[in-house]
């Protein structure tokens, strides 16, 4: 089965809401495998068979909901939707018109204004109002008329009706040559809306799109050379895997691929998070993104765009938002029953104050349309999501991928961890004992240079160059044109009575065993100090010896430890650690370990462990430093108490307002101005999330 994988630009999308009908139409589509979308982005992602469905069929699955969809690697030349400043600025000076013309009508009234020039202030202010709504409020009845068109409801719908009835009743009333108009009220609505829709853009802007900002690493000029030796500048999305690009100092690499030059150094900080500068030599793979140092440099594309790393890591970023954590399915779950209430609070207040308490038809109407408004779920609806995209991208700087809403909130709930030992506690090489002389290993590395085999490999670490003349015995050793073996025991004519699997014999004869050694990942000590404050009980499991996992584990600390311990032993040992009521994180690297990272609450890999591990893991490290994890964990709690702080604002604020609106003590530019506000708060909040250190 040929699986297609998609990610839409939603530009109409306003809430939870929105995306869960969304979400909900295209999950019943056959062959759709995933819909998954988020609110503050204005994102969805879809996977499906492409035997079933095409791009264009999902696409016009979701116009035909009422929403514009195009696909990310083309928003760029997308209308985004109507542009909020020119109709702020429509609003403002329609505003302000039709504000002198009101004040003209109060003053009139209290000096006798004849009835004939208080009817044509009115129609000046209509003749103002009405362009003035359908433009600059277009913003609210184009996304509410499609999705009525289409049998539901979205934010804008309430919204729209509040616009449209309060426009409508001041035309009725000019018409019957009444007293009081409202179109200063229709207007002042429009302009602190929009005031609202700007700052929660801007606060959406600053915050971050992760996955946008590491698409935009790759969005640059490059330099293809050409078989006859010129030179083509073009883009680095019409690159073709097996070009030659020429990279100068300073410029980002286009795409991934081979280095072809002897030497470079490069900094990858943007997919490891480490700031040291890496050296790279010829045929090192190098990454999209990477700044070289010291070019020019000739690198072989390997891949380009999404196949790339930092195109997949773009993918995983977006995974975070596609994946639903308890605090974004509560917001989910408030925002979609709400609207309909927000309806019948807005018929209420109208019925009640019209007919029982018998206040006339505008006064009553204008309560009505302050309870619309007010009650607007849109705070609701971006709790969650104006936090976890903050956090998401902090996480990504740090060289975090979280690949999950749910494994960001259940970070800070791990109470138990277990680790695997080989190539996640432990490096994944093999070093030699310390307590080698400089001299005798400088020697044995020489030799080590010159062989493929895997001890040797360990022992070579490329800081001594390779002996020339050296013969290699397959299966014994390898020996130098002086006579001097490096190889097993028979091969350097030495009993083997120690626990070493190497020896270096001088050509004076002398000889030495080698032992290698397991050293710890970096980060460990840190992860496991007790003075971190995210600390837990953590369990080394290997499936090694118990005499090796024991002396690795006294070396790092770890006081509880298991080995001999098979892919079932450690899903079975999580298992009961899950059973205990404890949440239980497991981090690893190889094929072993995937049965027990699908298992655990949260899994955590390496960027450099196996395509399975990582697959696997619900976190992913880019940089292969287990001081991140603690980073990772100190994140969520930070963003789960942003996240119940707008919860918990979002309840109390309609709790506070909607009596207010419906007790005729809110007007409604002033709900207007209390609606944008609550959604500028929550986004404000989310940005207070800070990285770690």
């Amino acid at each position: 089965m040929s699986t297609a994988n998609e990610t839409f630009a939603l530009p109409d999308v306003r809430c939870a809401g929105c995306v869960l009908k969304i979400e909900r139409s295209l999950a019943d589509l056959p062959g759709v495998e995933l819909a998954r979308g988020n609110a503050t982005q204005k994102r969805m992602r879809v996977v499906w068979d492409e035997a079933a469905q095409s791009l264009d069929s999902v696409r016009a699955a979701i116009l035909g909901l009422g929403y514009q969809a195009e696909q990310i690697a083309v928003e760029a030349s997308v209308d985004r939707g109507p542009a909020l400043l020119p109709r702020l600025g429509v609003a403002a000076v329609g505003m302000m018109n039709i504000m002198a013309f009101s004040m003209s009508v109060w003053f009139g009234a209290a000096t006798d204004m004849g009835p004939s020039t208080m009817q044509y202030m009115h129609w000046l202010s209509a003749a103002i109002a009405v362009p003035v709504a359908l433009y600059s409020g277009s913003i609210f009845h184009g996304p509410a008329l499609r999705a009525l068109r289409h049998g539901h409801m979205t934010m804008d719908t309430p919204i729209s009706l509040a616009i449209l009835v309060t426009l409508a009743a001041s035309l009725v009333e000019t018409l019957r040559d009444a007293e009081h108009v409202y179109f200063d009220a229709v207007i002042a609505l429009i302009f602190f809306l929009l005031i609202g829709r700007v700052l929660e853009r801007l606060m959406h802007e600053k915050s971050g799109d992760a996955a946008a900002n590491l698409r935009g690493l790759m969005d640059v000029r490059a330099t293809r050379l050409e078989h006859e030796g010129t030179q083509t500048t073009l883009a680095a999305s019409q690159l073709i895997v097996g070009d030659t690009v020429l990279v100068k100092t300073g410029e980002r690499l286009p795409a991934d691929g081979t280095l072809l030059s002897d030497l470079v150094h490069v900094d990858e900080s943007v997919l490891t998070g480490e700031t040291k500068p890496k050296a790279a030599a010829k045929g090192a793979g190098l990454a999209a993104g990477a700044i070289v140092l010291d070019g020019p440099v000739e690198v072989r594309v390997t891949h380009v765009g999404e196949a790339s790393e930092i195109g997949q890591l773009a993918q995983m970023a977006e995974e975070v938002t596609a994946h639903k954590g308890r605090s974004q399915r509560m917001s989910d779950q408030f925002a979609r029953g709400y609207i309909p209430l927000v309806l019948g609070g807005g018929s209420l207040g109208f019925l009640m104050w019209f007919f029982v308490f018998g206040a006339s038809f505008g006064d009553s109407l204008m309560i009505a349309v302050a309870v619309l408004i007010v009650t607007c779920p849109c705070a609701a609806g971006l709790a969650t999501p104006a936090v976890t995209s903050r956090a998401m991208n902090l996480a990504l700087k740090a060289g975090i991928v979280v690949k999950s809403g749910a494994a960001l909130e259940q970070l800070g709930d791990i109470d138990q961890v277990f680790i695997d030992k080989t190539g996640t506690a432990s490096l994944p090489q093999l070093a030699p004992a310390a307590s080698l002389s400089a001299e005798v290993l400088g020697a044995a590395r020489a030799l080590a240079a010159a062989s493929a085999h895997p001890l040797a490999r360990a022992l070579d670490d490329g800081s001594v160059a390779a002996v020339t003349e050296a013969k290699e015995v397959a299966g014994q050793g390898i020996e130098g044109p002086d006579g001097a073996r490096l190889g097993s025991a028979a091969f350097v004519g030495t009993p083997n009575d120690t626990s070493a699997s190497l020896f270096y014999r001088a050509h004076d004869g002398a000889v030495t065993p080698i032992t290698f050694e397991e050293h710890a990942r970096l980060g460990l000590s840190e992860f496991l100090s007790s003075e971190n404050d995210v600390a837990r009980p953590v369990t080394l499991l290997s499936g090694d010896s118990a005499t090796a996992v024991e002396r690795f584990a006294k070396s790092a600390g770890i006081a509880v430890w298991l080995g001999r311990q098979t892919p079932a032993d450690k899903l079975n040992i999580l298992k009961a650690a899950q059973a205990e009521g404890n949440c239980v994180m497991m981090i690893g690297d190889g094929i072993n370990d995937t049965v027990a990272l699908s298992a655990a609450d949260v899994s955590v890999s390496f960027g450099e462990a196996t395509q399975i591990a990582q697959t696997s893991a619900d976190v992913v490290l880019t940089q292969p430093d287990l001081r991140r994890v603690s980073q990772a964990m100190t994140l969520s709690r930070r963003a789960r108490r942003l996240i119940h702080q707008n919860l918990t604002f979002s309840t109390v604020y309609n709790v506070l307002t909607v009596p207010l609106a419906l007790a005729g003590l809110l007007s409604p530019a002033l709900a207007a101005l209390l609606m944008s506000a609550s959604s500028i708060v929550v986004m404000a909040n989310g940005y207070r999330l800070r990285g770690v250190k």
